[in-house]
């Protein structure tokens, strides 16, 4: 298991490779203090299994590196771990890509539950946030194919790239579909969801417990 992590403060990177341990017995961990390095990293080939994202940076704050990962290097999943974990934060880490956001305040089980959730393909989001922005909707059955609710294998791949936070634009080029083909099988997806938004979208599928497949990195066999 190969991880990135992007943090400035020594005492939180040394945490973190403690926690990592507890996945892996032998993570191969890559950190950089900085925005720029991480990108230069990540520009010069490396491709970690994740990448675990301070959001205040020196050279980088709020979700300015998270957004600029996601359109790079979509196939490298984003977990936000910030001491700043108001639902404003959260949801707009989340809006803007990241596949978890964990507070550094969390325990080290619930880290670890966290990462092992993501790691899988999983979408991890504070259980009060999913509450409050789920609310007052009884809970939602835990599924485990998302053709289960009716959503065909394009509109998989739709959501997919959805969650990845690709906009509109990219989907159609990534999926060669129109534009108004794209919005339709977005608006299913909506739809099929009871949500209104990407956003809700994510708290969704992460209360039902839904995995999402992976893309292969472009360019792999």
């Amino acid at each position: 298991m190969q991880v990135m992590i992007v943090e400035d403060q020594p005492l939180v990177v040394e945490g973190l490779r403690s926690v990592l341990t507890e996945i892996d017995s032998e993570p191969d961990i890559r950190c950089a203090l900085l925005a720029s390095r991480a990108l230069t990293m990540l520009r010069g080939g490396l491709r970690p299994d994740l990448v675990m994202l301070d959001l205040n940076l020196p050279d980088a704050e709020g979700t300015t590196l998270l957004t600029q990962l996601r359109s790079e290097f979509p196939d490298v999943p984003v977990v936000v771990i910030s001491a700043q974990d108001d639902r404003h934060t959260i949801t707009d880490a989340i809006d803007q890509g990241a596949m978890g956001f964990i507070s550094k305040s969390s325990t080290t089980s619930v880290l670890v539950s966290a990462l092992q959730l993501v790691l899988k393909g999983g979408i991890y989001v504070p259980q009060q946030v999913l509450d409050d922005a789920i609310h007052p909707q009884p809970p939602r059955p835990t599924i485990q194919d998302l053709a289960d609710i009716g959503l065909t294998p394009r509109q998989i791949q739709v959501l997919g790239l959805m969650i990845e936070g690709m906009p509109n634009k990219l989907i159609c080029r990534e999926l060669g579909i129109s534009d108004g083909t794209a919005k339709t099988h977005i608006s299913t997806i909506l739809r099929l969801l009871a949500v209104k938004n990407r956003t809700q979208a994510v708290f969704a599928l992460s209360q039902m417990g839904i995995r999402l497949p992976r893309r292969p990195p472009k360019g792999s066999a």
